[in-house]
């Protein structure tokens, strides 16, 4: 699989989760768990990225922008590029993936991407 093949997987799997919580089946009492922490976030953190350290977020809506799945890690928003990251770093895609207000997404600031 090449890149474009694993951003176009990824940018799939994340609408068709959009579409899921929008129809009513997800629930807001779903709690992604942390895997690996990096420890309690640092006064240098803004309070959006300490709130969502060490979880899979991605902010409401069906645009390709929408579609993106960031990990926040000391305190910056990194997009995960690769889908199979996920799963091999312990996450369950989608159930470990936390929507968050656009707002509070924006808020973080942005880090490298993993992949």
């Amino acid at each position: 699989m090449n890149f474009y093949e694993n951003i176009r997987i990824l940018t799939l799997a994340v609408l068709s989760t959009a579409i899921w919580f929008t129809s009513g089946c997800g629930s807001s009492s779903d709690q992604p768990r942390a895997v690996n922490p990096t420890g309690p976030p640092t006064a240098t953190q803004s309070s959006a990225a300490a709130a969502y350290e060490n979880k899979i977020v991605r902010r409401p809506g069906n645009t390709v922008e929408d579609g993106k799945v960031y990990l926040i890690e000391r305190g910056k928003k990194r997009w995960v590029i690769n889908a199979s990251w996920l799963t091999s770093h312990g996450y369950h895609f989608p159930e470990d993936v936390m929507e968050i207000p656009a707002t509070a997404l924006d808020a973080i600031p942005a880090g490298e991407p993993v992949q």
